[in-house]
């Protein structure tokens, strides 16, 4: 049974790849997602890289770089606090490249529900946008993993994802709007070893009022202890 799910599961991911290069040229983001423990404490390192484009290749939308000090309050509740950098560009040419500056702290609770491992994460970001005002957004993001071949998460696991995140802006004005864009996504994902996993999955993000655009990801997911 595990395997005619996840031959649907990859089949729908498929499905929507098709389909949605055929209405609209999905873009490419490129993530690693890495936590490295600090000499087995509660303290570990995030760090992450994106590399985004309007297309899947060859139009550079954004790098991000993010870096934050993690401390697990609980077994099942960590918070962090972090910085990120991002350099933008727009579609085509010319580029007109602009840089953010980010300090960012969130909270992250996990929880499983029968084989179901779910997460919530809130985040709190302050921003420091190139030329533009001082901006403050929150985000909610509900994550949730499903292992198809194996009871857990392990060497050699295929599984299912799925996440939501509703970014919200915290000051508003005649050209920023309370909602800012939502993420939806589904993937498959593969766990290379216990601790490096990979997902290849579709996104549908809609920013604002503007019609929603589609997104292929591909990322590592990286545990160092």
């Amino acid at each position: 049974m595990n395997i005619y799910l996840t031959s649907i599961l990859l089949f729908l991911i498929s499905f929507f790849c098709t389909k949605t290069y055929s209405q609209q040229a999905p873009q490419g983001w490129f993530i690693y997602f890495g936590n490295t423990k600090i000499n087995k404490s509660k303290f570990s390192i995030h760090h992450e890289l994106q590399l985004r484009d309007h297309q899947v290749f060859g139009d550079h939308n954004q790098t991000l770089l993010r870096l934050g000090l993690q401390y697990e309050v609980l077994p099942w509740l960590s918070i962090t606090n972090g910085y990120g950098y991002i350099h933008s560009e727009s579609r085509g040419e010319p580029n007109n490249p602009f840089r953010e500056n980010r300090i960012y702290q969130e909270a992250l609770a996990k929880q499983t529900a029968g084989r179901f491992i779910l997460r919530h994460r809130l985040r709190l970001e302050e921003r420091f946008i190139e030329d533009q005002d001082f901006r403050g957004r929150g985000r909610y993001v509900f994550f949730a993993d499903l292992p198809l071949t194996t009871l857990k998460m392990q060497k050699n696991t295929i599984y299912a994802s799925f996440y939501n995140e509703v970014f919200i802006n915290l000051f508003q004005d005649d050209h920023i709007k309370t909602f800012d864009r939502n993420r939806l996504y589904v993937g498959a994902g593969y766990k290379i070893r216990n601790n490096l996993g990979m997902q290849l999955g579709y996104m549908r993000q809609h920013v604002g009022s503007s019609k929603g655009t589609n997104h292929i990801l591909l990322s590592l997911h990286h545990q160092i202890n």
